[in-house]
């Protein structure tokens, strides 16, 4: 199992140990063992596209995200992650958080008028060279230098300083609202002291432009809604507005953050993960372990197989912390029949605010990224990326937001030894232990604050012996919002993709 570390968005994951990467062929034929398994309750659930989820780097689900008016921490951390696809079929994440990604990527994101356009704008630029002169050198005495690389060129200055002054208007302010307004500086109420001059300038242009009125103001008003979206997500306000939430943490601390909701309640989630009466949406797998030496074993379906380390596959330690793996149990235990049983399965879907071009609020924006991600051919107005982001934002690439996740109770272990005697057993099940167990290298419940209990049964004809571990209440008192549930799949928002 791995050690903890704490990453740049202040919540706690586990780095992967070596026997977690090492073991990724076994985790490939487990993984999709229980997406397969899972996939008929999915379409149940509405989620068309169901990917397993490997949650070595976060732990289990902290489902409880709502602490009275304010958004658990734990739960807005886990889903604040960048997932990225795996090769062998399942997503995990590499511990980015997705909001600092995402307002990187904006950065890097512009709207660029294409040649044919350009071309069209320099030539009225040139034919109004001296009122646009003047329109820059007011702006830059007032409102200081334009940054590179907008200062490269006399169009691109001008497209800078028009973008600077939709951001002075009412949110959603077109240049074609103020080129047509009889009274503009109305429509400024953040406009800078000493900027009217500028206005002035401004209105004198515009009147000159109209031929290329079309292009001006889609340029400005894609790149001012850029900025806007950029503002909205980063640096925090000092205070709560649209967009943006409070998020407390297990010690009562809050912080704001960008907005993301889910769409179900804390009790709709409860009511179905944890039904009163029965198990709720219920499945099972089934895998065979099989011993090869010490430290290594397979595991294999009727389709693959896999090998990789024992401890990593599963693991259990009782209340004395003498631990075991499954072939630790008892003596000469060389093959392992393994079911696990996935109880209350249900949903968890994570809404990011969107942005709202008339009221400027909210910072979730994908279509610029999309945009850049796919640039036309031959090349036309719109969105690009001024420096290409590390990322592949297409379909199973590594820029991936999950949209729902499907989690349920802490899976019921049962694991069936032929050949064995119940008598071999006995020591180690005398009496009902509680147990902290752990699946893949990952403590179920938590580890230390969890427990499953464990029982050993012979068979009938006392050639086979069934150990099944169930998972009960805490052990010790557990805050709701360390309040965990197994995460079976999820769907992902792949940014880039083309539908």
């Amino acid at each position: 199992m791995g050690k903890e570390q704490i990453v740049d968005n202040n919540k706690t994951q586990t780095t992967l140990s070596a026997e977690a990467v090492d073991s990724h062929e076994l985790k490939k034929v487990i993984f999709n063992e229980i997406r397969a398994g899972a996939e008929p309750i999915a379409k149940t659930l509405n989620i068309e596209n169901l990917y397993a989820v490997n949650e070595g780097f976060l732990g289990d689900f902290p489902w409880f995200h709502h602490i009275g008016l304010n958004t658990n921490a734990k739960t807005y951390n886990w889903v604040n992650n960048v997932f990225d696809y795996n090769k062998d079929n399942y997503i995990e994440t590499n511990a980015g958080a997705f909001t600092t990604s995402y307002f990187n990527v904006l950065q890097d994101t512009q709207y660029v008028l294409s040649a044919e356009d350009q071309m069209k704008l320099n030539a009225v630029v040139g034919a109004n060279q001296v009122v646009v002169n003047t329109l820059i050198t007011d702006f830059v005495t007032t409102q200081g230098p334009i940054p590179s690389p907008q200062n490269k060129t006399l169009s691109s200055q001008l497209l800078y300083v028009m973008t600077e002054i939709l951001t002075w208007g009412v949110p959603g302010l077109t240049l074609a609202q103020l080129q047509n307004s009889t009274n503009p500086m109305s429509l400024l109420p953040n406009i800078p002291l000493g900027a009217g001059a500028i206005i002035n300038d401004l209105m004198t242009y515009l009147g000159n432009s109209s031929s290329v009125a079309g292009i001006q103001g889609a340029v400005t008003s894609n790149n001012a809604q850029l900025a806007q979206t950029k503002s909205n997500i980063s640096p925090a306000p000092a205070d709560l507005s649209p967009g943006w939430i409070q998020i407390v943490d297990g010690s009562g601390n809050t912080s704001i953050a960008p907005e993301i909701d889910f769409q179900e309640s804390v009790a709709n989630i409860q009511n179905e993960l944890l039904p009163r009466a029965g198990k709720g949406r219920t499945f099972s797998v089934e895998f065979l372990a099989t011993k090869l030496d010490s430290n290594q074993v397979q595991v294999s379906n009727s389709s693959s197989s896999g090998t990789g380390f024992i401890g990593f596959l599963f693991g259990a330690s009782n209340s004395s912390g003498t631990s075991y793996n499954m072939f630790s149990f008892a003596e000469n235990l060389t093959s392992c029949e393994v079911k696990l049983e996935f109880n209350g399965v249900t949903k968890v879907t994570p809404s990011p605010f969107p942005y709202n071009i008339s009221s400027a609020a909210g910072w979730w924006n994908p279509a610029p990224v999309k945009d850049a991600a796919n640039p036309s051919n031959p090349p036309q107005s719109g969105y690009q990326f001024s420096t290409k982001p590390q990322f592949d934002f297409q379909t199973n690439g590594d820029f991936g937001f999950l949209s729902t996740i499907m989690i349920s109770q802490q899976p019921i272990i049962k694991l069936t030894y032929k050949n064995a005697s119940l008598s071999q057993f006995q020591q180690v099940f005398t009496q009902r232990k509680t147990w902290g167990t752990s699946f893949l290298g990952i403590p179920l419940a938590g580890g230390s604050n969890s427990s499953y209990t464990a029982t050993a049964s012979e068979s009938q004809d006392g050639t086979s012996v069934v150990v099944t571990m169930s998972p009960v209440e805490n052990i010790s008192p557990v805050s709701i919002q360390d309040n965990l549930a197994y995460v079976i799949g999820a769907e992902v928002f792949w940014m880039g993709a083309a539908s």
